[in-house]
């Protein structure tokens, strides 16, 4: 777009010399019309304002094109992120649920008989606390492979 414009610029600076150069006249007829004493530059005047003009119309088409299809992305774009929104919402709304759901069901004994014993072992369970493994981070690949050639471990295939 900006060199159709900067080329449009050069060409009319090309025309204006050409035009400030060439004073002389000429008879011109074009059908059945008849024109006297028309200048020289006339001629490549219009000649230059007809490729001007449809160079306008071009670039004028282009960036009409251009905005529908940006309008158009803008809008699917918009679609998508209301959608990406929406998703994560309802995915929010299901973790909180899970969450809730979870609390609940450590508060009572699943599977347990409603007998003595099961009384019992679910009071005394109750009252332990849960036992975790401490955590221990998986080696990295570059600690097992200075293991596996260390001899320490195989190589864990």
């Amino acid at each position: 777009m900006l060199l159709f414009l900067l080329l449009l610029i050069v060409a009319g600076a090309a025309v204006a010399v050409y035009a400030s150069q060439n004073t002389a006249t000429h008879d011109v007829t074009l059908w059945q019309w008849h024109w006297s004493a028309v200048p020289d530059w006339v001629p490549v005047v219009l000649a230059a304002a007809v490729v001007g003009a449809l160079f306008l119309l071009y670039m004028l088409y282009s960036g009409l094109v251009h905005g529908v299809r940006v309008g158009s992305m803008r809008r699917r774009v918009t679609t998508r992120e209301s959608a990406l929104n929406d998703l994560r919402r309802e995915n929010q709304r299901l973790r909180e649920e899970n969450a809730r759901v979870r609390s609940e069901l450590r508060g009572m004994d699943r599977g347990v008989a409603a007998t003595d014993r099961g009384a019992v072992a679910a009071s005394t369970a109750a009252d332990r606390p849960r036992a975790r493994t401490p955590y221990r981070p998986r080696p990295t690949i570059g600690e097992r492979v200075r293991a596996f050639f260390s001899g320490r471990e195989p190589a864990g295939y």
